[in-house]
């Protein structure tokens, strides 16, 4: 019986002692700033990439890994008889599954590949790559790691506030949300994803407030799964003191388990928020 391996993209957002502990691999995106183009996490450190973006003239763009970059990773990590379960970002935002997708008819006919297209982002993609290398270390099979990915899938709510739609809109990631361009100075909406895109939730005003609703959230989040032990994650795009503190109250706040997953917006997907973002993620188990 072949190993199971869990690939990821870099719009996954985990922390690398995260990532690395649970031995995740991950094909990067790559972020182009005017003629200079950096694989993410590669060529260019998220600090470095926020200081690029606030003080650059140009709105940076990304771009999706090949067929053959996936390629690469999956013939150096797998062998004959072996299965990858490849996890990325919603196909309703980037063409990255379908490359993943494309790639996997292009090796190996004996290594299987299991492309799952997570409708999310940041560690929306996060947490299902951690489910699933979870799993993996457990001894489960093939069919245990998708039914659990499947399962986050089907549960996750992810709630976010931008400082800015500026981002989301120039970049084309915008979605459903675009109702809210040119609304009311201070008003910072809280949007969500409806099927793997950006849509509006609540606008709510001043930043402040805005937080104090995703503890709320999380508390009604509870409500809905009773019976489930109550997960949560929180990407930062630079903001790491309101996510630090958001990470503090949700146990006590809202039931939630007290490891909460704490990660940086790395390039991939802040290009398309912007700094100042605050994402929660909330999934039962």
């Amino acid at each position: 019986m072949g190993r199971i391996h869990v690939v990821t993209d870099s719009g996954s957002d985990l922390p690398a002692e995260l990532r690395q502990s649970l031995g995740i691999h991950v094909v990067p995106l790559t972020v182009q700033f005017g003629d200079e183009i950096f694989k993410d996490g590669v060529e260019i450190s998220t600090p470095e990439f926020y200081t690029r973006l606030r003080g650059g003239s140009s709105m940076p763009s990304t771009c999706q890994p090949s067929p053959a970059d996936f390629v690469e990773v999956y013939e150096r990590i797998a062998e004959p008889g072996d299965t990858i379960v490849s996890i990325h970002l919603s196909s309703k935002m980037s063409g990255t599954y379908q490359s993943a997708v494309l790639a996997s008819t292009m090796i190996d006919p004996k290594i299987t590949v299991k492309a799952v297209d997570s409708r999310a982002a940041s560690l929306g993609i996060g947490v299902q790559a951690v489910r699933a290398a979870q799993v993996v270390q457990a001894g489960g099979s093939v069919d245990d790691v998708l039914d659990v990915v499947q399962s986050t899938i089907d549960c996750l709510q992810v709630y976010f506030v931008v400082d800015t739609l500026e981002y989301l809109q120039k970049n084309g990631r915008i979605g459903l949300a675009s109702a809210l361009v040119g609304t009311l100075l201070n008003i910072k909406p809280v949007l969500t994803l409806v099927d793997g895109q950006v849509a509006p939730f609540e606008k709510i005003r001043g930043k402040a407030k805005a937080m104090k609703r995703l503890r709320e959230l999380s508390a009604e989040f509870r409500e809905r799964y009773p019976e489930r032990q109550l997960k949560a994650a929180i990407s930062h795009a630079d903001s790491y003191a309101e996510a630090s503190a958001l990470a503090e109250l949700l146990p006590e706040m809202a039931g939630v388990d007290s490891d909460v997953i704490l990660g940086e917006i790395g390039p991939t997907i802040g290009v398309h928020t912007g700094p100042g973002t605050i994402a929660l993620f909330l999934y039962g188990v």
